[in-house]
This record gives structure tokens, C-alpha cells and sequence, in this order.
């Protein structure tokens, strides 16, 4: 079989074949059908989670946390999974064999879940990681999931896989106003084009200008920031008073922030973030089957912006990292 792996650290990613793997008793055999590309991904080849105890730490060099495929063979006895049942992984880094980039993954039947009857293999790859982490993100951010009338959320990037996938969430939970923002013109167009109407476009007006003119002044009842650097004291600023921002990511690079504590305090604002890997079990798992309710009900739709063939998987992280793209980039092993 073939597997995707990098060798070191900050090298290249190989194909590599294998023989496929043998079944312990109680696991299954799943042959891929897609795989997604997250940041995680290139932060584990990068090294920095290198010196990281687990779960953070990952020590195989076969990445990718997410995808979907179909049982092809069964270890023991178990009814949920029979042979060619299609499923969504909950998480792969703790897998046996590693993550998903490789054409055949050994699992147990606690790591994968059903795919909901009718749903499309290819949208379930781009499902998990992106949904499971904007679900947790406002809820600790202080969404209402019973009564979101009069909230206003802002998720910045509306091109990044959770950035749009909270957008949908608060849509989808009766949230008054949902904002997000994009890099250019044309992504704000494009995000248009698919439905995501309040879009601050950063190239014709900052942050805090968008939100202002969108809200009349009024701010945001609930903030994620999924850029990083100088987007998190400017996504912090649009919040009213006693109002929290959920930190998820660093799409702009920046690890470093400037924050005006006097502003923090003054308005009681608060600030967290967001680690799905360490967010307990329980939380998760209820965040997960959330989405995937949400999913079956056509409320949300999970959004793909380009498939490449496992083989162009060198070419698929650069166009991840450079295109910015609205969406999940997959790799597909069908």
C-alpha cells in the first residue's frame, strides 16, 4: 500500500509502499477515500510539537487527523462496521500505524463514526476538525445553542475550514448577525457567491471599521479569531462589554500579540483559546455528534475548495499555504 511520510523534520514528504498492516483482534482495516489538509499537518512536519509530550506530541511521521473511507476487513466480532461501511474519523494521530495519509489505516471502532446515510464520502472528509473546533469555540466563547436571536458573531477568515464552519453553526442556531473577513476582493466575492454576505474585505478596511459599520457601532456578542498576530487585539476590540474572544489559530503566521490591558480590563473583556486535542473526551464527543445532526439536516455544508491526488500531495500543501483557499483541501485515495 502507499503511504504519504516525511523522513526529518522540515524535509521533504515521501510515497512510500508498505505491506498492508496486520489486524489485532478488536481493530478494523479501512481503505481511504479522502484525507484533509490541516495547519496541524504542517506544523508536526515543521517540528514544532517535536519536544511535546502526547497527545500533542505525535510521533509517527504519517500525517493527517481527518478523513473518511470504507471498513474493508474486521478483527473479532463487532456489528456496527460491517464490511464496506462507510465512516468519518473522530482523530488519527493516536492511531497505531499513524495518521490518515496513507491508503489503508488500522483503527478500532471507537475512532470512526457511521456516515450519516446519503452524505456525500468526499464532504465528510472536510467535516471533523474544522466543525468539531468552531462548535467548541463558541460554546466557550459564550454562544447560546437555545437562544441565539440577538447574538452577533464574528469568525475571521472566512476562507479558513473553521472560520466558515462557525459562521454556518451560528447561522444554523438562529444567530442574529454573522461577520467574517477575507484577505482580498476576491475571496470576499467569491464568499459572496456563497452565501456568506457580511464580509469585511482587510484589503478596503480594517477590522474594526468592518464591524463597526455592519453592527452600527454595536460590537460582537462572541469573537474567533482564527488569524493570529495583530487580528486578535483587533477581534478583541469589537466585542461589547464583559464579552469573550476565543483564540483558535494562526493563519497569519504570528505567534507574537500586542494587547492594551487597560482596554481588556475597562471593558471586561475576556480572552481563551481553543485546544480540541486537549478539550475533554465528553466535550468532543457531544460537539461531534452536534455537527454531524447538523449535517444530516443539510444546516451546515461542509465546504471543499480543491481535491489533489494523494500523489500531488507536495503540490496540495504549497496551494494550502499559498492560495489561501476557500475551504478544505483534500487528497484523495480513491
Amino acid at each position: 500500500m502507499k503511504i504519504v511520510r516525511f523522513e526529518e523534520y522540515g524535509g521533504p514528504l515521501v510515497i512510500v509502499d508498505e505491506p498492508e498492516p496486520e489486524l489485532q483482534k478488536g481493530q478494523l482495516l479501512i481503505k481511504m477515500s479522502y484525507t484533509a489538509i490541516n495547519m496541524r499537518d504542517i506544523n508536526i512536519r515543521a517540528g514544532l510539537f517535536r519536544n511535546f509530550p502526547p497527545p500533542m506530541g505525535v510521533t509517527s511521521h504519517i500525517l493527517g487527523n481527518e478523513g473518511s473511507g470504507i471498513v474493508v476487513a474486521s478483527a473479532g466480532e463487532q456489528e456496527i462496521y460491517p464490511l464496506g461501511t462507510p465512516v468519518i474519523f473522530r482523530e488519527a494521530y493516536h492511531l497505531p500505524h499513524g495518521g490518515t495519509w496513507q491508503e489503508y489505516v488500522v483503527a478500532t471502532p471507537q475512532d470512526v463514526v457511521l456516515l450519516p446515510e446519503g452524505k456525500d464520502v468526499r464532504q465528510a472528509a472536510a467535516l471533523r476538525t474544522a466543525y468539531q473546533s468552531a462548535y467548541l469555540a463558541l460554546e466557550i466563547g459564550g454562544f447560546s445553542f437555545t437562544d441565539a436571536s440577538e447574538q452577533v458573531v464574528l469568525a475571521t477568515a472566512v476562507g479558513s475550514g473553521t472560520g466558515n464552519a462557525a459562521l454556518q453553526i451560528a447561522r444554523a442556531y438562529g444567530a442574529k448577525q454573522v461577520i467574517s473577513t477575507a484577505g482580498s476582493s476576491a475571496k470576499a466575492n467569491k464568499a459572496q457567491e456563497l452565501g456568506f454576505h457580511e464580509v469585511i474585505d482587510l484589503s478596503r478596511e480594517t477590522l474594526v471599521e468592518g464591524v463597526k459599520r455592519l453592527t452600527n457601532s454595536e460590537g460582537t456578542d462572541v469573537a474567533l479569531d482564527v488569524l493570529g498576530g495583530p487580528y486578535i487585539a483587533q477581534a478583541l476590540s469589537t466585542l461589547k462589554i464583559g464579552k469573550t474572544l476565543v483564540v483558535i489559530g494562526n493563519a497569519a503566521g504570528d505567534f507574537q500579540i500586542s494587547l492594551s490591558i487597560f482596554e481588556l480590563m475597562a471593558k471586561r473583556r475576556s480572552m481563551r483559546s481553543l485546544n480540541v486535542i486537549l478539550t475533554p473526551l465528553p466535550e468532543r464527543a457531544h460537539a461531534l455528534q452536534e455537527i454531524l445532526r447538523l449535517w444530516q439536516t443539510d444546516a451546515i455544508t461542509p465546504l471543499v475548495d480543491r481535491v489533489f491526488p494523494f500523489t500531488e500531495v507536495e503540490e496540495a500543501q504549497r496551494y494550502y499555504t499559498d492560495h489561501r483557499p476557500l475551504g478544505k483541501v483534500l487528497l484523495s485515495f480513491e
